[in-house]
């Protein structure tokens, strides 16, 4: 019930989690790591974004914070609450 990964795979073939398919919605990958785990950057198929260099530029905004009722909303009317 508890295991150390990124990914875990259920009834597919192991090629579909190291490679990415259609089938599973894994990004396919250029290359394979072992994830954060293992000591990798990053917990995903490494793709080509990955070899690019990133620069993330941010400045304050208004806070857009849902309240319960925004995000269960649905559950509760279909399950009530």
């Amino acid at each position: 019930m508890k295991a150390r990964v990124t990914r875990i795979m259920v009834r597919q073939p192991q090629c579909y989690a190291n490679s990415g398919d259609y089938v599973n919605g894994m990004p396919f990958s250029l290359t394979l790591g072992c994830g954060t785990w293992g000591g990798n950057i990053a917990s995903e198929n490494i793709t080509w974004k990955h070899f690019i260099n990133t620069t993330w530029v941010s400045s304050p905004i208004e806070p857009v914070i849902p309240t319960e009722e925004g995000i269960f909303a649905s559950h509760w009317q279909k399950y009530g609450r």
